[in-house]
């Protein structure tokens, strides 16, 4: 790869250029139905949909119960009247194979994949290419990325990377500055910041930054699409957006730390902050040769140089400094986010919450576990105020489950805890009852939790919560970042990252610390409870104790567990 102007560009670049089907005059020439039924057969073909909502479908996403670690956005360009599931078959080869599925799956398994559809048909209908401006169709997948299903970009340190072909590219560059027009506005819109802060980089496959002559919709029925006015060699709207794109990402570069775009204090990764790679070098001017514009993005195979081009981008993207490994996150800063957790939560403070813990649970055991959580987003998701309350619900939680620190593991031990399971197998002699902070049982728990914190030893040896407190932490910092099955993590509820839907909102299950109540024993909710009512009361104590207010729907006494109708 070359680095030019700050950038990193895919090769082989003149390679592409020269197959694409474009003339000296910027002409892109659609081929004829005999020259391209192959690519027509293509774009009509049809798949059911794995929808998050009207604007986004799930590619790819980690098997059931692991976390993503990085989120990739893919943005298709323009299509004619035939083609059904643009966002699929601009991504799929005429064998079949859909790229970011089959191939960079394989590469990223721990990303979340998911690709925008919009209305960008070439030609007007009575169904079709009603969206007569880009500013518009941005406006509506900004707002399609922030619906709870979605949540995109929401995650702490999780590196989102945007994939535009042609028109795409534009869709893309329009959402950043509206995202960074509502940050900047006096609602401050957090999860616009979010978004930001977690950019990662661009890859842009025929982009026409000085616009085309389009000749797409000589073929088709209807009229013009005005979408397609912006794409008019030298607009000036689109002259605006590149330069104002452009100018962005410079600014995100040079000031990533800025209070203008990112909370003070906030660590962000190391490295360049956004950079973009293209399938071509500047994209101001086609004039190479003859070729085909809508194949440029439909790799065959790993052995396609360009997708490896696109493939060494991502990794270099998520490249840890210490690790090879292309799925891993670059480093935080320790000292920096030791700083951060420990001005929410001092030392003092902890131990004058727990008087009476016994020496097992110490605060540095503590913050060693905390170090590993920052990067998803523990105690940095979310406004101060949502930072301290989350800490002060993991406290009541901690203070009730265990008498205030009191106790390693849960005194009733005749229940081993172990459902028979092939995936989840129970060893011989071992018990799964409650151990640790927030008691984590049941033989599936313990798996998963070892998987979660890097240790795949927690099945055969359970009792690990009850010898090593650092393990005992991050067990219970596992579970409360952690989505479980039907429910959402306690951490998104806490810090403004999850939207109840609408059966939630008939079940009275609201954001707030009653809801974490739920999420964790949902027997002690829909009815009155000594046990429920003595969490909100540490909750209070604790609230207060951080100079913070408690918030709303404390309790879950009017609440239905997850799962009840």
């Amino acid at each position: 790869m070359e680095r030019n102007s700050g950038s990193i560009w895919l090769s082989p670049i003149r390679r592409l250029d020269e197959s694409l089907n474009t003339d000296a005059s910027n002409e892109v020439l659609v081929p004829t139905e005999e020259q391209g039924s192959d690519v027509r057969a293509t774009e009509t073909a049809s798949s059911s949909d794995n929808r998050l909502n009207d604007a986004l479908v799930v590619l790819y996403e980690p098997p059931k119960g692991q976390p993503y670690e990085t989120e990739i956005i893919f943005v298709h360009d323009l299509y004619t009247e035939r083609c059904k599931d643009a966002c699929k078959t601009t991504w799929t080869s005429g064998n079949g194979l859909c790229w970011p599925k089959d191939l960079l799956a394989k590469k990223f398994p721990r990303a979340r994949m998911l690709s925008v559809s919009y209305d960008a048909c070439v030609t007007t209908n009575s169904t079709q290419g009603r969206m007569d401006s880009l500013y518009l169709v941005a406006e509506k997948v900004v707002g399609s990325l922030f619906l709870s299903r979605a949540n995109v970009g929401q995650t702490y340190n999780c590196p989102i990377l945007f994939v535009g072909h042609g028109l795409g590219c534009f869709v893309i560059k329009n959402l950043m500055i509206q995202a960074r027009d509502q940050w900047n506005e006096e609602s401050k819109n957090e999860k616009s910041r979010n978004l930001l802060r977690n950019v990662g980089g661009f890859v842009f496959y025929s982009p026409f930054n000085s616009g085309v002559k389009w000749n797409l919709y000589q073929f088709e029925p209807g009229q013009s699409n005005p979408l397609t006015n912006c794409m008019k060699i030298h607009d000036p709207e689109l002259s605006r957006l590149n330069g104002a794109f452009s100018r962005l990402r410079r600014r995100m570069q040079k000031h990533r730390d800025s209070e203008e775009l990112w909370q003070p204090g906030q660590t962000q990764r190391s490295g360049t902050y956004v950079s973009e790679g293209t399938s071509r070098f500047d994209c101001d001017s086609f004039w190479f040769g003859n070729g085909d514009h809508f194949n440029v993005c439909k790799h065959q195979s790993e052995g396609d140089a360009v997708y490896q081009s696109v493939e060494d981008f991502l990794a270099a993207i998520l490249k840890s400094d210490k690790s090879a490994s292309p799925n891993s996150i670059p480093d935080f800063n320790p000292t920096a986010d030791e700083k951060i957790w420990k001005a929410l939560l001092p030392r003092k403070v902890f131990i004058d919450l727990f008087p009476n813990r016994i020496p097992f649970f110490t605060y540095e055991s503590f913050t060693e576990a905390v170090m590993t959580f920052i990067p998803k987003g523990f105690a940095v998701d979310g406004s101060v105020d949502e930072q301290r309350r989350e800490i002060a619900a993991l406290l009541a939680h901690f203070d009730h489950g265990t008498s205030g620190l009191l106790y390693k593991e849960s005194s009733d031990q005749q229940d081993t805890h172990c459902l028979p399971s092939k995936d989840f197998p129970c060893h011989p002699g071992k018990s799964y009852h409650g151990r640790g902070p927030l008691q984590l049982c049941w033989n599936y728990n313990y798996k998963m939790c070892g998987e979660g914190i890097g240790d795949d030893s927690l099945l055969s040896c359970p009792e690990k919560l009850s010898q090593d407190p650092v393990i005992a932490f991050k067990s219970a910092l596992w579970f409360w970042c952690t989505r479980q099955w039907n429910k959402p993590s306690c951490h998104s509820v806490m810090t403004g990252n999850w939207t109840p839907e609408s059966t939630d909102i008939e079940a009275n299950r609201l954001p707030g610390f009653g809801l974490t109540i739920n999420i964790i024993n949902g027997t002690e909710c829909n009815k009155e409870s000594a046990d429920a009512n003595s969490r909100v009361e540490k909750y209070k104590k604790f609230c207060e104790r951080l100079h913070v207010e408690p918030g709303e729907n404390m309790h879950c006494r009017y609440q239905k567990p997850f799962g009840q109708v």
